[in-house]
């Protein structure tokens, strides 16, 4: 043992509040390991040298977060994004892959999250959490100044996050902060100090400031609505210069960058929305990488040679959605036997195969993946049982099955998922329709952003429907949008009082042992009511060019390039 290091770990410990001494616990008596160790440290703000001492005591080596490739400086990254932006260019309305691409080659977060889910600082250089995780001080980097030569203070990040937190706007962020964070409780206790106080407990807080909340880009306090797309107002590498909605966008190096002379001179963006099309202009030098590649629909720049695949594991995945309220079209669906029928007729290892080529994990109908540390693997996974699903068909009442009509947008592997579903269902009787359209018009129609409607949007209101989802580094903002009753992208219209406490319970959780405990109450749970089908959680994937180095992926699909070179 390391005696110097354990020294320093007490000194520390001794200052430290209970969500670090309860991880050092953890991690000192073997209950969770180094990489989940890393994971939990780095989101409730403990320091580098306490980490490293942790380490060194137990006999382990620092971390190693990577070094970049790095190519020669100067050139323009030609980058493709597929499909672009859905709506206007607003980062609190962020919704779609083509907005939050866009608007992450400029935008910064407080936080960000890293590929082995470590949390790392961006505009905050550190962070703490009182006793309960119900307050969260965050200290704002000094010396960055926006595009537009006004600097960084603790201001522009309260009227960003009060802007996100309005129950009365547009914000899509809503989906994170709903129930947790109101625009109330964000304050500037100095010019370089925020402090969030929480209306619940959330130990996974930090998440939410990172990259994986794309709609938290911190903006200048004066920031004025509809401007984004015309005035470089942003902190990151590069400042967007213009952008014409369904071509392209540039964006030039910043100058005054905190993080240092960015190594590309600028990045020009091209929107696709044909697959074949972005393929063959990768292939053919028009470009040097695209914003996601997946296997079913790029599949000729798969162990091409002249490629390279920049590939993470994480949590995106899609999520079939059955209505479990009283609406006409869905009748069937009211009864929890017929939607468990649906699971068991599905074969998701057979998906996984032939739509992932294996680059992904098959669900297990809860948003807990595989790659969550607080998920609870020991939970039954649910395979294909044509039999039981016939014997749920007929204890419902329906012997020969049922007809309803599922709704999903034309978008990468998604109607051939669709195809896949409704094959197998028809195995045991189970008519599924498909409605296919095409993607702006799924995520189109009238949306609150909140919860005062559900509004005409096709996502929120069909009987049944597929939605591509986003990854995120802990799956809060799953549970608390999509499975929470009321929650404002919950497309099921699902509400079960237990899964609602278990989901306060995981939040308020600080340590792995609590979560998996409350993760297995919810996992379960949803097992049985299935108001959800996850099939399948992939490896975010991104195609390039050989010449691009210094490059990695990000699991939500943000473009962070500011370390990226062309060789």
């Amino acid at each position: 043992m390391d005696r110097d290091a354990l020294r320093s770990l007490d000194e520390y410990r001794f200052e430290a509040g209970p969500p670090e001494n309860a991880l050092f616990d953890e991690f000192l008596d073997g209950e969770v390991d180094r990489a989940g160790f890393l994971r939990r440290a780095t989101v409730i703000g403990v320091s580098a040298t306490a980490i490293g001492a942790a380490l060194r005591t137990m006999g382990m080596g620092a971390p190693a977060y990577g070094a970049t490739v790095a190519g020669k400086a100067g050139g323009r990254l030609r980058l493709a994004i597929i499909p672009g932006p859905s709506g206007d260019l607003e980062p609190i309305e962020f919704m779609d892959h083509g907005r939050l691409a866009t608007g992450s080659i400029c935008g910064e977060f407080l936080t960000r999250s890293r590929q082995n889910l470590t949390l790392g600082p961006e505009l905050a250089v550190s962070w703490k959490s009182n006793a309960d995780a119900t307050q969260w001080a965050f200290n704002i980097r000094r010396g960055v100044k926006f595009a537009n030569g006004q600097a960084l203070t603790a201001a522009d990040v309260v009227a960003t996050y009060k802007a996100l937190t309005d129950p009365n706007g547009k914000s899509q962020a809503l989906s994170a902060f709903k129930g947790i964070l109101g625009p109330g409780g964000i304050r500037a206790v100095s010019d370089y100090t925020v402090v969030f106080y929480l209306q619940a407990p959330t130990a996974g807080f930090p998440y939410l400031t990172s990259n994986t909340t794309y709609q938290a880009i911190i903006l200048p306090a004066n920031y004025q609505t509809g401007t984004f797309a015309k005035t470089p107002q942003t902190t990151g590498a590069f400042n967007l210069t213009s952008y014409t909605p369904g071509v392209g966008a540039r964006f030039d190096r910043n100058p005054s960058w905190w993080g240092g002379k960015a190594p590309l001179d600028g990045v020009d963006v091209t929107y696709y929305s044909d697959n074949a099309a972005v393929d063959a202009a990768l292939l053919g030098n028009q470009i040097d990488l695209i914003s996601q590649s997946l296997y079913s629909s790029d599949r000729p720049l798969f162990n091409n040679k002249s490629v390279q695949i920049f590939a993470t594991k994480g949590s995106p995945h899609r999520e079939i959605a059955m209505l479990v309220q009283t609406v006409a079209a869905a009748k069937p669906l009211l009864d929890y036997r017929n939607r468990e029928a649906v699971a068991y007729a599905f074969d998701r290892d057979k998906a996984v195969k032939q739509l992932l080529g294996g680059f992904g994990d098959v669900g297990n109908d809860s948003p807990f993946a595989p790659a969550f540390p607080s998920s609870d693997l020991t939970v039954p996974q649910r395979h294909q049982d044509l039999a039981l699903a016939k014997k749920l068909l007929a204890q419902a009442g329906n012997p020969r099955g049922f007809g309803v009509t599922i709704t999903f947008a034309k978008f990468q592997e998604i109607p051939a998922l669709a195809q896949l579903l409704a094959n197998d269902c028809k195995k045991v009787g189970i008519n599924i329709k498909l409605n296919m359209i095409d993607y702006n018009s799924y995520y189109g129609g009238t949306y609150s952003g909140g919860a005062t409607g559900r509004g005409t949007t096709p996502w929120l209101n069909s009987p049944m429907d597929i939605t591509d989802w986003g990854h995120r580094s802990v799956p809060n903002v799953f549970l608390t949008s999509a499975v929470h009753s009321g929650g404002v992208w919950n497309e099921a219209d699902y509400a079960n009082k237990k899964v609602d406490a278990a989901i306060a319970s995981y939040q308020a959780a600080l340590t792995l042992k609590e979560q998996r405990k409350y993760a297995r109450v919810i996992e379960l749970q949803m097992l049985h009511d299935t108001p959800y089908i996850f099939p399948y959680f992939f490896n975010w994937t991104q195609a390039g060019s050989k010449r691009v180095k210094g490059f990695k992926a990000d699991a939500i699909g943000t473009q962070y390039l500011g370390k990226t070179s062309l060789a």
